[in-house]
Parts: C-alpha cells; structure tokens; sequence
C-alpha cells in the first residue's frame, strides 16, 4: 500500500483535532472543578450555548438553554455550583470523572458524545452525558454547544469525608 506525502498531512491533521478536541474537554473539567470561571468561559465561543436537561430535580429551575458566556457562568454554572459547595465545612463543590469520548470531525467543527460520573458536595453522585458541538478557533477548539444530560443522580451515605479542593493542588508546584 503506497500512502502519499499529503495522505500523511491529512491523517496527522485529523488526529492533532482529535487531541485538540479531548484537549478543550478535559480542560473544561479541570476549569469546573477548579472553579476557574474565567478560564471556563473561554473554553466556550463568545456566542456559545450550554443546554441542562435532568438536574431540575436537585437545583430547581436550573434546566434549560443559556447562551453566551457571561449567561452560562453566571446564571449555570456559579449557581449551580454553590447550591452544592461549601468549602468551609469541607463540601468540594465538583470533581469530574469523564471518559469514551466519541469525536466526529468535520473540517473546522466536531461533534462529541462523553459520559461523565461527578460527585458534588460530598455525597451527591451525578452520571451522565456531554453532547458538544466545538468548533475551530485561530487558537483552541471551543465549544459552540453543549448539553449536560443528567441519567442518574443519588445521595450517597458518607462518613469522615476529607480532602483537598483543586484549587490547592493545583497551587503546589511539581
């Protein structure tokens, strides 16, 4: 089988966007639950949309489309994630366990299914699923769309829970 030189070119392009794509998404989980908001804001395109759908439930009238940056950190995100931290009495307010990633590149856009376990405040289990629409930007793949579908949600029975938010391990040098 003989491959050409821009048979390579166009292989190594489309596996760079793949990590680029997986790149965007695990910086998104490091951002929220490092309570980075800022850089969490910029891993979204300035026009972008975040869907929930599922969460009603345990933070009511949090489901539903916000659009925007500003719109997705300060009325989601923010809200949603101090209805369940509290920091001073040892309640990490996320941490995300996200995995099979599916990727669907199509030149400067991708669509992405993941599934993700998150464990919010301590002792309320989350799993779901990440749908993202990301597209190319001149310096990272951004997410145009996401929706945050929540399957299962439960408390779970903890005792003696300790630990470090991210902020503080992040802040250690390696």
């Amino acid at each position: 089988m003989s491959t050409t030189l821009d048979e390579v070119l166009v292989r190594l392009r489309r596996l760079e966007d793949r990590e680029a794509v997986r790149d965007s998404w695990l910086d998104y989980c490091q951002r929220l639950d490092s309570e980075d908001w800022a850089g969490l804001a910029d891993v979204y395109a300035p026009d972008g949309a975040l869907e929930m759908v599922g969460l009603e439930a345990l933070v009511p009238g949090i489901d539903g489309v916000y659009r925007g940056r500003h719109d997705i950190i300060e009325r989601f995100y923010k809200p949603a994630i101090e209805t369940g931290a509290n920091i001073p009495q040892g309640l990490f307010s996320t941490g995300h366990l996200s995995t099979n990633m599916q990727i669907s590149l199509a030149g400067d856009e991708a669509a992405t299914l993941a599934y993700f376990f998150e464990i919010l405040a301590n002792d309320l289990v989350l799993i779901g699923t990440y749908q993202h629409r990301m597209r190319r930007d001149p310096d990272r793949w951004r997410f145009a769309f996401l929706r945050i579908s929540v399957r299962y949600y439960g408390h779970l029975a903890v005792s003696g829970v300790g630990g470090q938010s991210l902020q503080e391990i992040l802040a250690k040098p390696v």
